[in-house]
C-alpha cells in the first residue's frame, strides 16, 4: 500500500485559501503547511516567501478522477493567485507516517510557552534546533500537528500565544472563538485561566480539540462545543481570542456582536489577518466600540489586542 502526497507551492496569503480548497480531498481533512526558514525570527526575511501546502490520500483514493478534480481546483485558484500545477508523489506506508513529522520539532513561543510534538519524549529530546530546551517554569503544550490546523507554527497562532502569555492571569475566564486544534484554549488553561469555553463550526476541529485537551490534562477546564458565536449566551469574558480570517472577524463584529462578549476591563485578541486586510478590521473594531491597545505584526500577518472603549 502507498499514500499519495499532493503538494502545491504558493505564498502566505494563498496558503490559507489553498488549504481550505484541498481540505476535502485530504485524509481526515488534514493539511500540512511547510515554510523554510526560522519561524521564531520576526525579521521579515527570516522565512522564505514560498509556502508548500500538502495533503495525503490513501492508495484507493488515488484515481485519475481524483487527481483531475484537484488539478481543476488549483487551476481555478490559479486565476486569483500565481500557482504552479499540483505535484503528486507516491509514498510507501512507512514514509507517509513520518513525512510531515520531519518538519515539526520542539520550539518556544514567547518567554515560557514550549510546543512539544506528541511523538517526542521531552526527556529524550531536551533541546530544539536552536539549542533551547524546556525550563522548569515553562508552560508545555503537547500537540500532534497532523490532525488539524493550529499547530503553533503559523505566525498568526504565535502572535495569539504571545498575547495570551502577556494577558492571562490565574482565575481569568477565556472564550476561544474558532478553536481549531484547541492550542490557544490549552495555552490559556495552562497559563492559569480558571474557566474556558471553546467552540468551532468544524466537527473535526472539535474532535481534535477533545483529543488535545485530554492529552494535555486540561479537558476538565475547557467546555467545548460544535457551533457558532451566537450560541454563546454568556457575555463579559476576561479574554476573548479569535484566530480566524479577516472577513469572518468583520462579520462577527457586524452580525454577532463580538465586542459585547468582552468584559469592561477585558481584552479581545484578533489574529489571522493579512496586513492589507487590517484597515477593514480596524474599522470594524472602531464601529463596534473597541479601541486598539497593541498591534502585533510578523511579516505579512497582523494581530490586535483590543479593549472596550
Amino acid at each position: 500500500m502507498y499514500w499519495l502526497e499532493v503538494s502545491v507551492i504558493t505564498d502566505g496569503e494563498g496558503a490559507e485559501a489553498i488549504s481550505e480548497a484541498l481540505k476535502p480531498f485530504a485524509h481526515q481533512e488534514s493539511v500540512v503547511l511547510e515554510q523554510l526558514g526560522d519561524m521564531e525570527d520576526l525579521d521579515p526575511n527570516a522565512l522564505e516567501p514560498a509556502v508548500t501546502v500538502k495533503i495525503y490520500a490513501s492508495e484507493e483514493k488515488d484515481t485519475p478522477e481524483y487527481r483531475q478534480r484537484i488539478e481543476e481546483v488549483i487551476y481555478q485558484y490559479g486565476r486569483l493567485y500565481p500557482l504552479p500545477p499540483p505535484t503528486f508523489r507516491k509514498l510507501e506506508d512507512q514514509d507517509w507516517a513520518n513525512a510531515w513529522k520531519a518538519h515539526y520539532q520542539p520550539f518556544r513561543i514567547g518567554n515560557k510557552i514550549w510546543i512539544q510534538p506528541s511523538w517526542l519524549d521531552p526527556n529524550e529530546t531536551p533541546v530544539n534546533a536552536e539549542g533551547d530546551g524546556i525550563r522548569p517554569d515553562d508552560v508545555v503544550l503537547t500537540l500532534d500537528p497532523g490532525m488539524a490546523f493550529g499547530t503553533g507554527l503559523h505566525p498568526t497562532t504565535q502572535m495569539c500565544m504571545r498575547a495570551l502569555e502577556a494577558i492571562v492571569q490565574p482565575g481569568m475566564t477565556v472564550l476561544d472563538v474558532g478553536t481549531g486544534s484547541g492550542i490557544l484554549a490549552i495555552a490559556a488553561a495552562k497559563l492559569g485561566a480558571s474557566r474556558l469555553l471553546a467552540f468551532d463550526t468544524d466537527i473535526l476541529a472539535v474532535k481534535a480539540t477533545q483529543e488535545n485537551t485530554a492529552q494535555n490534562g486540561v479537558a476538565e477546564k475547557i467546555a467545548l462545543f460544535e457551533g457558532q458565536l451566537d450560541q454563546v449566551a454568556e457575555k463579559g469574558w476576561d479574554v476573548v481570542v479569535v484566530n480566524i480570517l479577516a472577513p469572518v472577524i468583520i462579520s462577527l463584529f457586524e452580525n454577532d456582536g463580538l465586542m459585547s462578549y468582552v468584559a469592561e476591563n477585558g481584552r479581545l485578541i484578533l489574529s489571522g489577518i493579512i496586513e492589507e486586510q487590517g484597515a477593514g478590521v480596524e474599522t470594524a473594531v472602531a464601529q463596534a466600540g473597541g479601541s486598539i491597545v497593541e498591534k502585533l505584526q510578523v511579516r505579512d500577518w497582523v494581530s490586535y489586542i483590543i479593549q472596550p472603549s
